[in-house]
């Protein structure tokens, strides 16, 4: 199991922060409805990764997630793989803090490998891809300003990214790892990813003892 603690020097060198902020949920694009949570009920294939220090409550429509700081936290969801996707979710920034680096939510994808990449929001209101393996962490999309990012205490972004699955087996087309991250809909960035049939997907948050609210989560193909 990886350590879930990061380290001040790790943080500053790497995952930059970032403040959210948007308007209501922005539909996901798919035709086809591969899950849908409106976190009114707690879905029990929801499975907190690291558990000595408890992060998300769900109810009441929203995930709320806390770490303490210098920690962070994922939440897979165990009830299937999504090889191929379109996902979107509603994050609420934590209100005013008092040091607002190291701070950010976003998703998780799974690589074949068991490692993470994760499209996420910073709240010093940039955005970027973190990669998290058992060797430590990479940044495939150092954080950066992006002006559909809308910062401030408690402030609501929409984050929506898509993927494509691997080809099907005896097909001759290669296999396409473009994911596209799109903020508050507008188009961010695209990074590579090379595709796998048992994605699975979560949230990952760094909160530094404050508190996001998750909501409105759309996975679609």
């Amino acid at each position: 199991m990886p350590s879930r603690r990061v380290t001040g020097a790790l943080m500053m060198s790497a995952i930059c922060a970032i403040a959210l902020a948007a308007s209501p949920a922005l539909a996901c694009k798919g035709a086809t409805s591969l899950l849908r949570d409106d976190f009114t009920d707690v879905d029990p294939a929801w499975d907190e990764y690291w558990t000595d220090g408890p992060t998300f409550q769900i109810g009441g429509g929203k995930i709320v997630a806390k770490t303490e700081p210098d920690y962070w936290n994922v939440l897979l969801y165990q009830g299937d793989f999504y090889p191929a996707g379109d996902a979107c979710v509603t994050m609420t920034n934590p209100g005013p803090v008092r040091d607002p680096s190291n701070i950010w939510a976003g998703m998780i994808l799974q690589a074949s490998d068991g490692a993470w990449y994760i499209p996420a929001i910073n709240y010093d209101g940039t955005a970027g891809v973190y990669r998290y393996t058992n060797d430590g962490w990479l940044y495939p999309v150092p954080s950066r300003k992006f002006d559909a990012v809308k910062g401030g205490a408690n402030a609501v972004n929409v984050l929506r990214v898509v993927w494509k699955a691997p080809p099907p087996k005896g097909s001759n087309n290669p296999p396409d790892p473009v994911v596209t991250i799109f903020i508050n809909d507008k188009q961010f960035i695209t990074f590579k990813m090379t595709p796998n049939s048992n994605r699975q997907f979560g949230f990952g948050v760094q909160s530094g003892g404050n508190t996001y609210q998750l909501s409105n989560l759309s996975i679609t193909r």
